[in-house]
């Protein structure tokens, strides 16, 4: 019983390639790429991270479930954000 209310909690329809996605890359890099002018980069990094983070686990007790899809869309967001950021 309890593996199944652990399943309830990740989303399951839930696809690769949406308009969402985007939005989480896109936020994911701006929030990276702001912190970024105001702090190290390690920080932005971890601040973007745990936003992105908090907001599935929120998405998790809700009815849209957390998505480790848009987990791995903010990482890649925080991931362009330090490419291009580390190029200036």
């Amino acid at each position: 019983m309890l593996i199944f209310s652990f399943l309830s909690f990740f989303e399951t329809k839930d696809r690769w390639i949406s308009s969402d996605k985007f939005k989480h890359l896109f936020i994911s890099y701006v929030m990276y790429s702001f912190s970024y002018d105001y702090i190290n980069r390690k920080n932005s990094a971890y601040i973007s991270f745990s936003i992105g983070l908090f907001k599935e686990l929120y998405d998790g007790f809700r009815k849209e479930k957390f998505s480790y899809k848009d987990m791995f869309w903010n990482i890649l967001g925080i991931y362009l954000g330090f490419v291009i950021n580390t190029k200036e």
